[in-house]
């Protein structure tokens, strides 16, 4: 992997998308550890893909949240909590992945619940074109319960030095301190998202990989 402009890679990711040929929606899933850069990426392609007049789907598994009753109940510090009930999977292949794959019916819900506001969320059903393409991102994507529901797997590559650099800025806000912030992503988000790694391999798993530690000058790799 080289490192090139990021318009240039952008560009031949969002190619390759396009370049895609089935009788139903191209389901791609952008994987990556909490602030590898996954929203902003999908957000550029789901750009250069409309500017190719392709109709493009934007949704992620934040939309899927399971409620604090079900997220939390092994401790708010849990990593075994975090890995296996963060996300309602189940819910993901029914609103998004299966009505946009083989012999769906092209209707999906967006999101269920409102991580903002904590609160369940009802969505309407939308139609989808046949030929849109799903940017669907998220932490922990490439697990068994939806993974072979993706037609298209990326992976958004960063070390968890950087990742968490990155979240003392974006999530601070969120988490109200400092202290609060760092306490979830050691002792509960990082030590989780090293065993889905570890157990799930999703490098293995991606058509993609992209190297985001630098974002003005990432890398590709395109393993297929």
């Amino acid at each position: 992997m080289e490192n090139q402009p990021r318009t240039d890679i952008l560009q031949a990711v969002a190619h390759r998308l396009a370049a895609v040929k089935l009788p139903h929606p191209l389901r791609v899933g952008i994987d990556g550890v909490s602030a590898s850069g996954k929203t902003v990426l999908a957000d550029e392609l789901a750009g250069i893909l409309q500017k190719m007049n392709r109709a493009v789907i934007r949704t992620g598994i934040d939309g899927f949240h399971n409620p604090p009753e079900i997220r939390h109940r092994r401790g708010s510090m849990s990593v075994e909590g975090y890995v296996e009930d963060s996300f309602d999977y189940s819910a993901v292949h029914k609103c998004v992945l299966e009505p946009l794959g083989p012999e769906g019916s092209l209707g999906y819900q967006s999101e269920i619940f409102d991580h903002a506001t904590g609160t369940r969320k009802k969505s309407d059903q939308v139609l989808a074109s046949p030929d849109a393409i799903l940017l669907f991102e998220g932490v922990m994507l490439f697990r068994k319960e939806i993974a072979n529901a993706f037609d298209y797997r990326i992976l958004v590559d960063t070390t968890f030095e950087v990742a968490l650099e990155r979240a003392k800025t974006r999530d601070l806000k969120h988490f109200g301190n400092m202290q609060t912030l760092l306490e979830k992503y050691t002792r509960r988000f990082i030590p989780g998202q090293k065993r889905y790694l570890a157990e799930c391999r999703p490098a293995e798993q991606a058509n993609a990989i992209f190297q985001n530690d630098d974002p003005y000058r990432p890398k590709i790799k395109f393993n297929r």
